[in-house]
């Protein structure tokens, strides 16, 4: 190629190319000529930015923040959680993009990678977020608020104290997970009604069980709210699982009466006590995934799918033991869900059950099936 035609490339592709490299090799791209440089500073290219706080040499995402951070729209967070310096240049970065004298961004993603440190409560991050959820600094102009907000994957307790300004300074929000990896969990259903109540437009929350209630539920059946179309629920060990009224089927019916298209995820974690998921479970559930992470008998939970959830479920995640039983049980649903486009089995199935299963659901797209013992971890394997 002409070394002249590199320069005349559309400022589009240019800008794709550039969005590619990390930083600093953009920067160098970014020298090479006029029209490189141009498209190095326009704000299409920084509009969308995912920062890794790896190592020391991060820190050089502050700089870019403070040149360019007027115009994210999407900031994707990844910080190695095992090194003290990690997490304190992360905290740094998302305290100055709390202050930026003008603010774009709707979608804010922050996860842990690596090993929770013992002992880390992470108080210091948890501010540094509450301090972006909060009202603005004056001098701020507030051009675009969050819609969008995954706080999935960090092993930290949340609070009200995180989630109440969250509600407050940011009606649009559509997306909200708060499903945190710490076992802990103390954002109350109070505070989860104040955000459904203001945030009027969710249509994909993902909670724990612990926040939900009853007031919660009809609160989402409301006719004047945007009908909400996915709503997950993770169950881990506390007080409150199985005495609650949350799962009644009245509560259930009025709201998938209001939202014909909502789908349920259910996730039942490892310290989820077995004699409570029966008591959760619910035919009126629209359950689209079943993720149950507990290693115990689960025939029964096959058998209520089979009956129940067949038209409704897509993935279908099942820690358990092995049994000619459940053998033939994930047969059947798996013949009547023609929805079902991931199936994760960890246990050893016979030879001829996971033949039959993939000659007959050859559409799967992810897939955990072993007719022979082998080491953990096991691999989903995609199709």
């Amino acid at each position: 190629m002409d070394a002249s035609s590199w320069d005349n490339l559309p400022d589009h592709i240019i800008i794709t190319i550039l969005s590619y490299l990390p930083v600093s090799s953009r920067h160098h791209a970014g020298t090479a000529c006029r029209s490189w440089n141009h498209a190095f500073n326009s704000p299409l290219l920084w509009s969308h930015l995912r920062v890794t706080f790896h190592s020391e040499k991060d820190v050089r995402w502050l700089g870019c923040l403070k040149r360019y951070g007027t115009q994210f729209r999407t900031v994707h967070i990844d910080c190695n959680q095992e090194n003290v310096t990690n997490r304190k240049i992360t905290c740094d970065f998302i305290n100055e993009l709390a202050r930026l004298p003008e603010r774009r961004l709707k979608r804010f993603i922050v996860v842990f990678s690596g090993m929770n440190p013992y002992f880390y409560a992470g108080q210091e991050m948890h501010e540094a977020i509450e301090d972006l959820f909060g009202p603005p600094p004056t001098q701020t102009n507030v051009i675009s608020t969050l819609e969008h907000v995954d706080l999935g994957k960090l092993s930290i307790a949340y609070s009200d104290k995180l989630f109440l300004p969250l509600a407050e300074n940011n009606p649009n929000l559509r997306f909200l997970n708060i499903q945190n990896a710490s076992l802990v969990c103390k954002v109350t259903s109070d505070c989860l009604l104040k955000i459904i109540t203001t945030c009027t437009k969710l249509v994909d929350l993902r909670v724990h069980y612990y926040s939900l209630s009853e007031e919660v539920l009809t609160a989402l059946a409301e006719g004047e709210r945007t009908p909400l179309q996915h709503l997950s629920v993770c169950c881990q060990k506390d007080d409150k699982m199985g005495y609650a009224k949350v799962w009644e089927s009245e509560f259930w019916k009025a709201l998938t009466d209001h939202n014909r298209a909502l789908r349920v995820s259910l996730i039942f974690g490892d310290y989820c006590p077995t004699s409570r998921i029966p008591i959760l479970l619910k035919p009126e559930i629209p359950v689209s995934v079943l993720r149950v992470e507990n290693w115990h008998p689960l025939l029964y939970l096959v058998r209520f799918s089979c009956e129940h959830y067949y038209r409704t479920l897509e993935v279908l995640v099942l820690h358990t033991h092995s049994s000619p039983q459940l053998d033939q049980t994930l047969l059947e649903l798996v013949t009547k869900s023609l929805r079902l486009r991931e199936l994760h089995v960890y246990c050893v199935l016979a030879k001829d059950t996971v033949t039959a299963i993939l000659k007959m659901r050859p559409g799967l797209k992810r897939i955990t099936l072993k007719s022979e013992k082998e080491p953990f971890p096991w691999e989903p394997q995609v199709l």
